[in-house]
């Protein structure tokens, strides 16, 4: 029987870890939204604008290149992780179940943590919920997989044709309510208030019902892209490019002309139904439009010598993810530098970039001395149940 272990560094795929690092690079900037005004973006109760035009630009800028696109490129690397895990484990003749359950409980464990004494605004946890239920889809053929992947992702795009009600008034009112608590507790209150509040309060004013809303919504969202980074993983086509090439290409041009203009839409009116298009329609097809570009353009020694520095960040994506959170609330929270609601949204966008430019220099030195990066060592351990290489001799 073969021995299984984690993925040697000259098994890995370069373009999934140059999607990775995009991928980070994006959620960065659209989350530079909400460490700077909260979770819910309320923009009635504080100062988006102090720049005027400018902070406006900035603003279109990050709904319609990083918005609902980069955490969905996320979901799709991840379907596609585990069902390439899946495979590794087939081929060495190992039981995927207890290898998978213990790396998926550990997510939920580092999600729940990092939600609750870092940032409110985690997606592990809810990543780690989907994987307990993408594990049963990975029994399915690939057209299963394929044709459920398009059914989740329909009926997440119904929300499209939903009529705005009374109900969604209350809702709104209830959100902005929320939206001043949290205002005035990340702008003046200890970190153990900001603890507190993330613990106690409720957004929704539905008690444990909203909190299984928001978490059943959120997991429809990313499973559909979980099962369609799946497929993709059985089909093969990011090892063999070439072969694909003019297929990949034309589903380039279909996300480019689709997906963009699904978001425009919304970057020009916030109307509710445009919202939903950005969100369901455009946002997963931008993601797919970015990934197509990052195949097609590494398949090339000149687009993989321009690509390359995205990938160290990509190979420490879940320490890169963690590290963002950390220094983000710092800098904007009251226990931290108090930016919260102050320097306005391009200075934002400024400080996002120049923060990835700095994780980009950090992870490749990192990697020149590491194996891995510190959390995923601490995955990896707990996953193999044994302890991984650090350190590089």
């Amino acid at each position: 029987m073969n021995k299984s272990g984690p993925l040697n560094e000259t098994d890995r795929i370069l373009s999934l870890d140059i999607m990775r690092g995009l991928a980070l690079l994006g959620i960065l900037l659209a989350n530079s939204l909400h460490f700077q005004y909260g979770l819910f973006l309320v923009p009635d109760i504080h100062n988006y604008y102090p720049l005027g035009t400018i902070d406006q630009i900035a603003e279109g800028f990050i709904r319609l290149f990083a918005s609902a696109s980069f955490y969905t490129l996320f979901s799709f690397l991840f379907g596609y992780g585990m069902a390439f895990l899946k495979e590794r484990l087939e081929a060495a003749n190992q039981p995927l179940r207890p290898l998978y359950w213990r790396r998926t409980v550990i997510l939920l464990i580092v999600g729940f943590l990092h939600g609750t004494f870092i940032w409110d605004g985690d997606i592990l946890f809810v990543y780690a919920l989907a994987a307990f239920i993408l594990y049963f889809f990975l029994k399915l053929k690939e057209r299963g997989l394929l044709i459920s992947s398009f059914l989740l992702l329909f009926i997440m795009s119904l929300s499209i044709a939903t009529p705005e009600d009374d109900s969604m008034t209350l809702m709104d009112e209830q959100l902005l309510s929320y939206s001043i608590e949290e205002k005035q507790v990340l702008s003046t209150g200890t970190y153990f208030d900001i603890v507190s509040f993330r613990l106690f309060n409720d957004p929704l004013g539905l008690g444990w019902v909203g909190e299984l809303i928001i978490h059943f919504s959120s997991m429809l969202s990313v499973l559909g892209m979980f099962l369609l980074g799946a497929y993709v993983a059985r089909k093969k086509w990011l090892i063999d490019v070439s072969y694909h090439r003019p297929f990949l290409i034309r589903l380039w041009w279909i996300t480019l002309i689709v997906g963009f203009p699904s978001k425009i839409m919304y970057v020009l009116n916030d109307r509710y139904a445009f919202e939903m298009l950005h969100a369901t329609v455009g946002g997963p097809l931008v993601a797919m439009f970015y990934a197509l570009s990052i195949v097609l353009l590494s398949s090339s020694t000149k687009g993989r010598q321009i690509l390359y520095p995205l990938s160290y960040v990509g190979r420490l994506s879940l320490t890169n993810y963690l590290l963002q959170s950390i220094v983000f609330t710092t800098l904007f929270y009251s226990y931290g530098f108090n930016l919260f609601n102050r320097i306005g949204i391009f200075f934002g966008v400024v400080i996002a970039f120049a923060f990835f430019f700095l994780q980009v220099l950090l992870s490749k030195w990192w990697l020149q001395r590491f194996y891995i990066g510190p959390f995923e060592w601490v995955w990896r351990a707990g996953t193999y149940l044994k302890i991984p290489k650090l350190r590089r001799r």
